[in-house]
């Protein structure tokens, strides 16, 4: 193989669809090609992760050889006047040996909204209006096109994922901070943005720089202190209103916080509180 088939990518076919009648395909044993499906109009069903979901405008797809592919689309009547509401999307069919590169290298979901970016957008259009031309040059300026579409696809993927990333960590703050007092373990807090303890872990820690487990002890921390300055409670009912597991482990990582153990805190700076 030529250093330039090794290292191109082809586009095999790109074009933009309306479908005002049913449409469906099915590949049960897998594309031999990258596809990437862009909904631009209405909605349809396709196959996600082995199961059938909806996609909705702004939804990307992609798809690697090999992976089952269904899509199944139904035109609507619009409710007030009845007319037929089109199914759109943008539709590129890629192959070749930059592609295989670029996506073994990458953890790209199958589904991402990704919205409608203009750049993207253009670099599509741009694509389906040259692979209609016949000219010199036409694979090698496909194949810069297609890199640069794929690059593009890329960073507004990530993008969304960072943003998205940061959403579930402010939830996972708000649902630790709601539940400071209770017993808490990573896993029934993972379980409250419905995702495993190493994903809710990574996000958190990627949004705020420490981990779910030390912002539990932070949290359960700054309560603690607070009771112990301000209230009368026994040191141990501190302890248990404020989710730690044992009165040993509340006096040693208190100590290790603030420099004392909680009896002497209270009696040092404490505000007085004498319940006889």
């Amino acid at each position: 193989m030529t250093k330039s088939g090794q290292h191109q990518s082809y586009v095999i076919y790109a074009n933009y669809f309306t479908h005002t009648k049913p449409h469906s395909v099915k590949y049960k044993d897998g594309l031999n090609f990258y596809l990437f499906r862009l909904q631009a109009e209405g909605s349809c069903r396709a196959l996600v992760g082995g199961k059938s979901e909806t996609i909705i405008p702004g939804d990307l797809l992609i798809y690697p050889p090999d992976q089952p592919y269904e899509l199944n689309v139904q035109p609507r009547n619009a409710p007030e006047s009845g007319a037929i509401q089109p199914v759109s999307d943008y539709f590129l069919a890629g192959n070749g040996g930059w592609l295989e590169s670029w996506w073994k290298n990458k953890d790209l979901p199958t589904k991402t909204n990704i919205g409608f970016n203009d750049t993207v957008i253009t670099l599509w259009k741009h694509i389906i209006s040259e692979k209609k031309k016949v000219m010199q040059n036409q694979v090698e300026i496909m194949d810069y096109l297609l890199r640069t579409l794929c690059l593009t696809l890329e960073q507004e993927i990530q993008s969304k994922q960072r943003t998205k990333g940061a959403d579930i960590a402010h939830k996972l703050k708000l649902f630790i901070e709601s539940h400071a007092n209770e017993p808490l373990s990573l896993e029934k807090i993972s379980a409250s943005v419905g995702l495993s303890v190493s994903r809710s872990s990574y996000l958190f820690k990627a949004t705020f720089g420490q981990s779910l487990f030390a912002y539990c002890i932070d949290v359960r921390l700054k309560l603690a202190q607070q009771q112990v300055l301000y209230s009368n409670l026994a040191l141990e009912q501190v302890a248990e209103k404020t989710g730690f597991e044992s009165y040993p482990h509340f006096c040693r990582v208190f100590r290790e916080r603030f420099g004392h153990p909680p009896g002497e805190y209270r009696r040092k700076f404490g505000y007085g509180f004498n319940p006889y």
